[in-house]
């Protein structure tokens, strides 16, 4: 009687060895799934970062073109005029006070 308590003991601590046993590549397999699937995500908002830098890259430099400026200033009713060089020199000299002013 103790005898076949000890074998079913036995049994029973085996199959639930051998379950685990099966079980552990099942998870590794599923755990491995899961972590591409996150690294795809991840790459994916990166090239979605990258793709809005390089936009807001291009919407900066164009706003910085002297075509985009003229265009907004008829927009906003400014007028541009050329400044000549002598007035600007004398605007410059007279712009730190002791008459040496920078250019």
């Amino acid at each position: 009687m103790r005898n076949a308590k000890l074998e079913r003991t036995i049994i029973v601590i085996t199959i639930l060895f051998i379950n685990i046993c099966l079980l552990i590549p099942v998870w590794q397999s599923a755990r491995n799934s899961q972590l591409r699937w996150e690294l795809a995500q991840s790459e994916k908002q990166l090239k979605e970062k990258e793709e809005q830098k390089m936009v807001l890259t291009a919407s900066i430099a164009k706003k910085t073109t002297p075509e985009y400026l003229i265009e907004q200033a008829a927009v906003q009713n400014i007028v541009f005029k050329q400044i000549d060089a002598q007035v600007s020199a004398l605007v410059a000299k007279q712009g730190d006070g002791n008459g040496k002013g920078q250019l």
